[in-house]
């Protein structure tokens, strides 16, 4: 199967970026619970992993929205 690339315009191409960051960043703090952080503060880092990976799936979901094909809204 043969997927068609989509050439990105510059706004959500930073958009992407934006949420591939913000996902990354919230599995990355996965890590973290082994350490110290997670067990001293926990509602802190559940909320703050919550918030990240909420920003992504938004993030990611207008980016691939802008880039959709359809005509903008004027």
């Amino acid at each position: 199967m043969c997927l068609r690339r989509r050439q990105l315009d510059p706004q959500s191409r930073r958009i992407y970026a934006a949420g591939n960051v913000c996902l990354s960043s919230g599995l990355i703090l996965t890590l973290f619970l082994e350490e110290g952080f997670g067990h001293r503060h926990p509602a802190v880092f559940d909320g703050l992993r919550f918030l990240l990976i909420g920003c992504a799936i938004v993030l990611l979901l207008r980016a691939t929205r802008r880039s959709s094909g359809c005509a903008p809204r004027p």
